[in-house]
């Protein structure tokens, strides 16, 4: 492959391909599942669809690496015949999917690889552009899954039959969308994303837009309940410089529709706060994002400030990889059980979607060269990591819960973001008494939050275990407690005194959250 010849990495980083055309093709979305196969979502729909008559051409991918190599050499069509699928999340064995207007469960049940099971869960997604729709679902740590909504709206309805009885149309413009997979339940969130969506360890969420390559949302929509009359500039905080203030350091030639974004971000997505291991330390929790008008991926170092965060760029005037090929295209991440950060590329000639070109350009002949290839790249260091941790499991799905709780503490955060799923999945309760010695006993605070949450989750939190949080001088623990249990702590007056001690302590976060949880004590 002599694209290789054409990239320019950080000096600490190896790039290595692990999945390529005719095994993939137009790869935007991805994961790594408890047996370790990787899912993909193929986007061959791109940009304008099928033609009147077609079928959609969409597909979702199970790969397979059988001989060790590293090398996914192997691809079973799970579904076909999908219109614009952009994102899936793993779910009980199957995967929950965003395509277009829609979101769906789809599994298989008899263990041939293909789909034999699907439900439409939700329907009403905006449908006008394929760069615009809902997509990246991902599990939080409250148990529901997120999903950012394209930018476009839509009039959102519940369709899963027990879901439906009592359900309401919501409009959802200008924010993003969440559910609870178990009970149905869905609002509107603070938003919009565009095409992107990333937790941090602690619960924070992050998305972008085209000119916003990395977003913390600060403020959720439900807080402003309490004061509708607030007039917030935002609820969201650029974490990077966005806009004519954002700066990339493509090394092609490739022309952007606007010349006055030239050298800036335009197509920003993807964003990924890294969480794994095989990066190096100095990499752990900085930003990703995919620039693929650029032909680049660009890296933010991130930094908490106040009840937000900032950064700084990487490195200067040179991005974390860039290609001199004009058909690379960064489009998407995904942490691997390796430890490593995998990258969707769609290698395409052109990125950009008709609608916002020039129209002298709509009928340009190589809009879709391209459409029968991709690329998939692992990441990671040049030298052996000695502080990883060796302990490398591959197949999570026949773990015992007690062996999944001790996975909520692993270096590398596929292990742990999988050992919660699959927790939140079985909720089996005999873990509980082990959650919560976590909460005390547990160095790892990544790993503690993750505890509090399960307990809370599952309705199995003591007015012991909330007092003996609020004792710790653990900050960021605190925080996820305050949004774990706002209702208990601002009805129980028990906890009111703990709360005024913890307004001493100084975390710009629990400050924040002390703020909007106790704002709402009558």
């Amino acid at each position: 492959n002599n694209s290789f010849q054409h990239f320019k990495i950080h000096p600490d980083i190896k790039i290595e391909l692990i999945a390529s055309e005719p095994q993939v093709v137009d790869p935007v979305a991805m994961a790594f599942d408890e047996y370790q196969r990787l899912w993909v979502v193929e986007m061959t729909d791109y940009p304008h669809g099928p033609a009147e008559g077609e079928a959609p051409k969409s597909k979702i991918k199970i790969l397979r690496d059988k001989d060790g190599d590293g090398i996914y050499e192997t691809a079973t069509i799970f579904a076909d015949q999908l219109l614009f699928a952009n994102g899936l999340l793993p779910w009980k064995g199957g995967v929950i999917v965003t395509m277009s207007g829609e979101i769906a469960y789809l599994k298989d049940t008899d263990g041939d690889d293909k789909v034999n099971f699907r439900e439409t869960w939700f329907r009403g997604f905006a449908e006008q552009n394929p760069q615009l729709r809902a997509n990246h679902p991902t599990l939080g740590l409250d148990g529901w899954v997120y999903v950012s909504n394209g930018l476009r709206g839509g009039n959102v309805i519940a369709v899963k039959e027990e879901w439906s009885k009592d359900a309401k149309p919501l409009d959802l413009t200008r924010v993003d969308f969440r559910f609870h997979p178990e009970t149905g339940e869905y609002e509107g969130i603070t938003g919009t994303g565009q095409f992107g969506l990333t937790f941090d360890d602690y619960g924070n969420r992050f998305t972008c837009s085209n000119r916003n390559p990395c977003m913390h949302i600060v403020l959720e929509q439900r807080d402003l309940k309490q004061n509708p009359h607030a007039l917030l500039p935002s609820l969201r905080h650029d974490v990077s410089p966005s806009g004519q203030d954002s700066r990339v350091y493509s090394i092609t030639t490739a022309w952007t529709t606007s010349t006055q974004h030239a050298g800036q971000f335009t197509a920003a997505c993807g964003v990924t706060l890294y969480r794994g291991d095989a990066l190096g330390p100095d990499f752990y929790g900085n930003s990703f994002t995919c620039e693929p008008t650029g032909s680049l991926l660009h890296r933010d170092v991130v930094k908490r400030q106040g009840g937000s965060f900032t950064s700084h760029y990487g490195r200067d005037h040179i991005e974390f990889l860039a290609s001199k090929d004009s058909w690379f295209r960064p489009v998407n991440m995904a942490h691997g059980p390796d430890g490593s950060l995998y990258l969707c590329d769609m290698y395409r000639a052109v990125i950009e979607h008709p609608q916002f070109m020039p129209e002298e350009l709509k009928v340009r002949k190589d809009l879709t060269d391209g459409n029968d290839r991709g690329r998939i790249y692992r990441l990671s260091a040049r030298e052996e990591i000695k502080e990883r941790s060796q302990h490398r499991p591959s197949h999570l799905a026949g773990f015992h819960s007690q062996d999944l709780v001790y996975l909520l503490s692993h270096s590398n955060g596929w292990h742990r973001d999988t050992a919660f799923r699959l927790l939140s999945e079985r909720k089996d309760l005999k873990v509980v008494d082990q959650l919560r010695k976590m909460l005390t006993e547990c160095e790892h605070t990544p790993a503690a939050i993750s505890a509090l949450w399960l307990l809370s989750n599952w309705e199995q939190l003591t007015t012991e275990d909330i007092k003996t949080v609020l004792h710790t001088a653990n900050q960021k623990l605190i925080t996820q407690l305050l949004k774990a249990e706002e209702q208990q702590l601002i009805e129980d007056t028990a906890y009111h005194s703990l709360l005024e001690e913890a307004a001493d302590l100084e975390d710009g976060h629990l400050q924040l959250q002390l703020a909007i949880s106790t704002g709402k004590m009558q």
